[in-house]
């Protein structure tokens, strides 16, 4: 692992020693230096990612420190903190306008100590994905490439949209930085609206729009568009860098929450051995149902299916094997069922069926079929029969789940009695 160079330039002994325990503490390489004079020649001579000094120095002021470091070119954009024992408004003003990025007062490291630690993680953070970058310009993109691919990622580079666009369709990419004036038919503006477009995890890529031409109205349209960030060129490295990851990061962690939630759904709402919905999710998405009855003018069936003799089933081939019959039959009753149909799994071998714009007489039709078919199916090549009893709910009729599961439920009673595999609608006048 690479370590932090720091250079801590202060005048008191005894200040530097503690700057220098924090830092090497945090994992950092130490200069210390005690004169403006020689923090500068340490500068010149040696590359450093953080640099503290003190406000008063013994050859010169810790701002004139400041200014002169900011007007070396390999230190435009190093961080800068300026310790003090000063806490005054003044203060501050006067070190941010020598380019000092913080400051620190020396009666209380601990913020110091915060910061560096912050900054170590932030410098030996890595990172993972794919990039999708469109620059018509070879040499800002030879540039920017190898600025991405040091920063861990894997780099697709275009000059033309339209190549892009293909590329994209593909699929895989964590993050799309694109130029908006291009060369070929197709410009960065129109690349972003058709990524827009897409459904899913495609439409949602985060999106960096780059534009030399730094206009207010083309941002706030590029926003309205869709876009993440924007970066007026020239690019700053280390200014991209850092919208870069922090693009991907939230990326990933938007991905990971996606997957947790759909996780957890399965969990409360799927039968965990058939992957059926469950009683939790019929009683959720039941309301639907009955509320088109009136809404649309159409019934609404409930069917309750038992497989027949199942712990018989059990105790000659064990539960291993039930299991299996379970399994195969649930696939099978996914896909003999409507789009508009929900069938989900209520007990061991006990499913029920909520029909989408269905009388009694369709709702029999369907479910004699399922009956006779399921003679056929064998399931772990095991021969079942199923008993299935059903209740309907006509336009002006008042049911809940609750209530036409009873019917349903004493129509399935009327037909274990009759025999294992009959299938009886329940009928309110006596026989």
């Amino acid at each position: 692992m690479k370590s932090l160079n720091v250079l801590v330039v202060d005048g008191s002994a005894v200040f530097r020693e503690i700057v220098r325990n924090i830092l090497e503490t945090a994992g950092c390489t130490v200069t210390v230096e005690e004169t403006g004079a020689a923090g500068l020649e340490s500068a010149i001579n040696q590359d450093f990612t953080l640099i503290c000094t003190g406000y008063h120095l013994p050859d010169m002021a810790g701002v004139d420190f400041c200014s002169q470091v900011r007007g070396l070119s390999d230190y435009k954009h190093t961080s800068l903190l300026m310790l003090t024992a000063e806490d005054n408004t003044a203060t501050l003003k006067q070190a941010m306008l020598a380019g000092a990025t913080d400051i620190f007062n020396k009666n209380d490291v601990s913020q110091l100590e915060t910061y560096v630690q912050r900054l170590v993680k932030r410098e030996m953070r890595t990172l993972t994905g794919r990039v999708l970058f469109i620059e018509d310009s070879a040499v800002v993109q030879a540039v920017l490439v190898d600025v991405l691919t040091d920063m861990g990622l894997d780099v697709d580079a275009y000059t033309r949209a339209e190549d892009a666009w293909a590329a994209f369709q593909r699929g895989g990419y964590d993050i799309v930085i694109t130029d908006i004036i291009l060369e070929g038919t197709m410009s960065g503006v129109t690349l972003v609206r058709k990524i827009r477009r897409l459904d899913g995890d495609d439409g949602d890529v985060p999106i960096i729009a780059v534009s030399g031409f730094d206009n207010v109205s083309r941002r706030i349209e590029l926003f309205h568009l869709g876009i993440n960030d924007y970066v007026a060129k020239p690019i700053i490295q280390e200014e991209l860098i850092e919208r870069v990851y922090n693009q991907i990061t939230a990326y990933h962690l938007k991905l990971e929450l996606r997957s947790q939630q759909q996780s957890l759904y399965r969990m409360a709402m799927l039968d965990e051995a058939t992957q059926l919905f469950n009683r939790y999710s019929l009683s959720e998405f039941s309301g639907r149902y009955f509320s088109d009855v009136d809404r649309n003018n159409s019934p609404l069936s409930l069917a309750i299916l038992e497989v027949g003799d199942f712990e018989l089933i059990l105790e000659e081939e064990g539960t291993k094997k039930g299991a299996k019959v379970i399994a195969e039959l649930c696939v099978w009753l996914k896909r003999i069922v409507r789009e508009a149909d929900m069938v989900a799994r209520w007990e061991d071998e006990q499913f029920v069926f909520l029909l989408a714009n269905c009388n009694k007489e369709a709702a029999m039709d369907l479910m004699q079929r399922v009956s006779s078919r399921l003679k056929r199916l064998k399931p772990a090549d095991i021969s079942i029969m199923a008993s299935i009893g059903i209740a309907t709910m006509s336009v002006g009729e008042k049911h809940n789940l609750g209530s036409l599961f009873g019917l349903a439920e004493e129509a399935l009673r009327q037909a274990k009695e009759e025999d294992s595999d009959e299938v009886i609608s329940y009928n309110s006048e006596p026989d």
